[in-house]
């Protein structure tokens, strides 16, 4: 009960900071590192929801760094696998 009390006071302050700085650098930051298709075209959506992705991200970094590691390296090489299919499958088609 102790983890998930800390790990909701962590997600309220982390999503907060990113609701504030999104104005001053954090949108630029989504815009520049986040593909095309994962944006939505309001903003105000863009910033609900990538502030809440914030949020969860760092709360759960904080409470379960391990957890999270682990987690991180799988969608790596998930992310990995799939390009190098697409790769496959555009290169199979041209």
């Amino acid at each position: 009960m102790t983890i998930a009390v800390i790990w909701i006071v962590i997600f309220a302050i982390a999503t907060a900071l990113a609701w504030k700085s999104w104005e001053s650098g954090f949108a630029k930051m989504i815009k520049r590192w986040v593909p095309a298709i994962l944006l939505i075209d309001d903003d105000q959506a863009n910033r609900i929801t990538w502030c809440v992705v914030a949020g969860v991200l760092f709360a759960t970094l904080m409470t379960n760094p391990a957890s999270m590691l682990l987690t991180l390296i799988m969608i790596a090489l998930i992310a990995l696998i799939a390009r190098a299919v697409i790769r496959f499958a555009l290169s199979k088609v041209h």
